[in-house]
């Protein structure tokens, strides 16, 4: 049994030209199996990452000052190895990167300019990952805020709330031969303050991979660390919780303490899996076994509302 989840970021568009990429991922992650479970979830994210449809890699959103700085990770369930970059800049896929942080180095996690000094040592070259359109909507969200006027764009991309095009962290999980692994993948929140480092390089946090189950999240960043969801989300699982169950309950938990909007996927050693969320939309792809499952969709926490802090004014 084979399972390949990956997932494009709460409020995300689920537009015919979003989940096509997000198929692409999955399968993408399928090509790369015979490679290892590892290798399946890097490949996986790298296709998100390539795409300026996420806030991942190239489309990523920019802080206050105008720049692009992303998170990455990668979590071997089989060994318990762990990498991360936090912070990096000019590199077009930050999940390689912690691919060979994890391979390469003692380390688990390198940020800022140590990780850009580590890649270009790895062969990563310097490259430009501000889409116009990101810049358009940075110019304009700082103009009206010179202005005192609100900027009507989500907290995590920039975007105007109205396009429902919003995307946040993308993730994918793997389940191969009871071999588990997780990536993840993000150019953090719009206007966020530079050197300000979310959930996706915090193990136990926004991401976590064991001998169980692999989990990967998405959504307000701080309130997964402070809840350490991802690790939360394998003690479910190690104490019988299905992983469908296990993704609810963590999403419950995570609205209850914090009031934050979020999604979970995961998938455990037995290859099930589970994916909830609690925003409007929350894209996800699937591969079982070789077969992309079309009619998949998440399951959605309803009977609550989230409360968003407002992001830093220029």
């Amino acid at each position: 049994m084979s399972v390949i989840m990956v997932h494009g970021g709460v409020e995300t568009s689920t537009a015919p030209p979003y989940i096509k990429v997000l198929r692409e991922s999955a399968l993408a992650g399928l090509n790369a199996l015979s490679s290892g479970h590892l290798k399946a979830a890097e490949e996986a994210v790298r296709v998100l990452e390539n795409s300026p449809l996420f806030n991942a890699g190239y489309g990523s959103v920019l802080n206050l000052d105008g720049q692009v700085e992303m998170d990455a990770s990668v979590m071997d369930g089989e060994t318990g190895r762990f990498g991360a970059v936090a912070a990096v800049r000019d590199v077009s896929n930050p999940v390689s990167v912690a691919c060979r942080v994890l391979e390469e180095t003692p380390h688990v996690l390198l940020a800022g300019d140590g990780a850009i000094k580590f890649a270009r040592s790895r062969g990563f070259p310097p490259a430009n990952c501000v889409t116009p359109e990101m810049m358009e909507m940075w110019r304009k969200a700082v103009s009206l805020a010179g202005r005192g006027e609100a900027a009507g764009v989500n907290l995590f991309t920039g975007m105007p709330e109205e396009r429902g095009q919003a995307c946040d962290t993308v993730g994918c999980v793997v389940s191969h031969r009871g071999r588990l692994a997780a990536a993840s993948s993000t150019g953090g929140s719009f206007l966020k303050l530079p050197g300000r480092v979310g959930d996706t390089p915090v193990i136990g946090g926004g991401i976590f991979a064991s001998r169980r189950c692999a989990v990967v999240c998405t959504g307000l960043g701080e309130a997964f660390i402070e809840t350490l969801t991802a690790k939360y989300v394998d003690s479910l699982i190690a104490h019988g919780r299905h992983p469908q169950e296990a993704a609810e309950k963590a999403m419950v938990r995570l609205a209850g303490s914090r009031r934050a909007p979020g999604g979970i996927i995961v998938a455990d050693s037995r290859g099930r899996w589970g994916s909830a969320y609690n925003t409007r939309t929350f894209p996800v792809a699937l591969v079982v076994d070789g077969k992309l499952v079309e009619d998949f969709t998440p399951r959605k926490i309803q009977g609550w509302k989230s409360s968003l802090p407002k992001g830093p004014t220029p």
